[in-house]
């Protein structure tokens, strides 16, 4: 149906870096209420003609500005969910660059956050992410912006995904692999009460994806034929890098990174996206 691909184009959102950067000065608006005739588009040109510092975001976010919760990106088009992404990943930026935090890791996942948002339905399906410490543009689509000044700070919201913080936040972590383990928890439970939906999704990285407990849960839920969807970000970011220095940098040093980049490049591959 048209809506499955839609929605389909919508998570091949999570493969694609290609999102626009346009420069303006900052705006001191950032949190204006939604506009009361939609979002609107601000076209690249438009907004890369406005002097200002190479260092600034786009003066304002209409999108965001009208995207309080998951629910409300169910309206928008293809076009406005690249622009969504867009705004989002300067709104992280500014953020970030006030209260410090984990940015690369949450930049990493930007375009990932707004798709899973968009197909699925939280807080009634479940994504886990594996550490938790790239969930800041998660917590901006959750109801969290207006907190995130307070992000790590005392009294504020935590660097991580917690429970006791958001009815969105389906696990709290901090540490690596154990999503897996989680999401077919979840899956197991959900089962068990005869739950119409079921839809558990783990958010893995490269690295996280290297620790025994992973390899353990992908072993038992295959066993055990869960339900449940296991997404590797495998954008070779990892937090500690495992290979060894050299001219070319540093670079994880395992046989599963050098079959998934194998494949990335793969004719299937591409043909596929």
């Amino acid at each position: 149906t048209n809506n499955m691909r839609l929605s389909f184009r919508a998570l091949v959102l999570a493969s694609c870096a290609s999102t626009a950067v346009a420069f303006a000065p900052s705006s001191h608006n950032h949190h204006a209420s939604p506009l009361r005739s939609g979002p609107k588009l601000l076209r690249m040109a438009e907004v890369s003609n406005i002097p200002g510092p190479p260092y600034a975001g786009p003066p304002v976010k209409p999108i965001l500005d009208s995207v309080s919760y998951p629910q409300d990106m169910k309206r928008l088009d293809m076009r406005e969910l690249k622009q969504l992404a867009h705004e989002l990943r300067w709104e992280v930026l500014e953020s970030v660059s006030k209260t410090g935090g984990h940015l690369s890791s949450s930049l990493g996942v930007t375009e990932l956050t707004v798709a899973l948002h968009y197909v699925f339905d939280m807080p009634e399906d479940d994504i886990i992410w594996d550490v938790a410490h790239q969930c800041y543009p998660h917590k901006i689509l959750t109801g969290r912006r207006e907190k995130m000044s307070g992000l790590r700070q005392l009294g504020g919201i935590s660097g991580f995904c917690k429970r006791k913080e958001s009815e969105y936040d389906s696990f709290g972590a901090g540490h690596s692999s154990t999503s897996i383990s989680a999401a077919q928890g979840m899956s197991i439970a959900k089962s068990l009460l005869n739950k119409r939906r079921n839809n558990c999704i783990a958010v893995i990285g490269d690295g996280a994806i290297t620790g025994g407990m992973a390899y353990e849960a992908m072993n038992s839920a295959g066993y055990l034929q869960s339900r449940m969807i296991v997404i590797l970000n495998d954008n070779g970011q990892v937090s500690l890098p495992t290979g060894t220095p050299s001219a070319g940098g540093t670079v994880p040093a395992s046989q599963l990174s050098t079959y998934t980049s194998n494949l990335l490049v793969s004719k299937p591959f591409q043909d596929f996206r």
